[in-house]
């Protein structure tokens, strides 16, 4: 029981790690499409004003700015060390801009694409830039990396269904010996169905509430940062459930 309790642990800790790791990995490319901002240009301000009160309405929009002129040219002055060239850096009207700032986890191919109609609505007044290069990148890292995840999902669900099975087989096949000679000794029937099926609410529990223990001490001490959602043990436990139905249908005979 103690190396069946600690198999499963092992692979369902495996699995847990697994999302961990997903979540890691998506923040991240999250975080890069969030940090690239979009800017907007516009020598009318009137029109940007317009514009960010539209574009308010966009959920997938962390947060938009609109950056003065005067500002524009303060900024170039200190970037470029400017300072003797501020009379002629003055003479220029330079145009209002506009900064957003998206929420990486929404702002996919759909909302993009949602964005660039509406601003075609109001070209030629606005130009605007983005680094389209890097977002197209970012989305298809985060395609391969959820396939991937996917992939790694199916193989834990399959490989815990598995191994729950065959050792749960294994030991009661080395254990029939055992209980053959219990029951001629005049043991109490059922002794081996009952015994079964406590091992069973072991396997089932023991490993889902170690693995509880272990992210919850985790999170407390803030060692970990990724938050997995409980549905996901719920699952895991679901799983293990399934397993041992199974290996009791196969072993009903012997359970007798």
């Amino acid at each position: 029981m103690f190396f069946q309790i600690s198999m499963v642990f092992l692979i369902i800790l495996a699995w847990n790690m697994l999302f961990v790791g997903f979540e890691l990995q998506k923040e991240e490319h999250y975080d890069n499409i969030s940090s690239s901002p979009m800017i907007i240009l516009s020598m009318q301000e009137e029109t940007l004003i317009q514009l960010k009160d539209n574009l308010d309405t966009y959920s997938f929009i962390e947060n938009i700015t609109i950056i003065q002129d005067s500002v524009i040219a303060q900024t170039l002055i200190r970037e470029y060390d400017l300072e003797q060239n501020t009379e002629i850096l003055s003479s220029y009207i330079l145009p209002t801009a506009m900064e957003l700032r998206f929420k990486g986890e929404e702002f996919n191919e759909l909302q993009k694409k949602e964005l660039e109609r509406t601003l075609l609505g109001y070209s030629p007044s606005v130009i605007y830039y983005h680094d389209n290069a890097s977002w197209e990148k970012h989305q298809n890292k985060l395609l391969v990396l959820t396939k991937g995840y996917i992939t790694g999902f199916g193989f834990c669900l399959i490989f815990t269904i598995f191994i729950s099975i065959f050792l749960r087989i294994h030991f009661a096949m080395k254990s029939s010996k055992f209980w053959k000679i219990y029951y001629s000794a005049g043991g109490y029937p059922g002794k081996r169905k009952r015994q079964f099926l406590f091992n069973t609410l072991l396997l089932c529990t023991i490993p889902i509430i170690l693995n509880l223990l272990a992210y919850y001490t985790l999170r407390y001490f803030n060692l970990l940062k990724v938050a997995i959602d409980f549905r996901l043990f719920v699952l895991e436990l679901i799983t293990l459930i399934f397993s041992y139905t199974v290996t009791r249908i196969i072993l009903r005979k012997s359970l007798k």
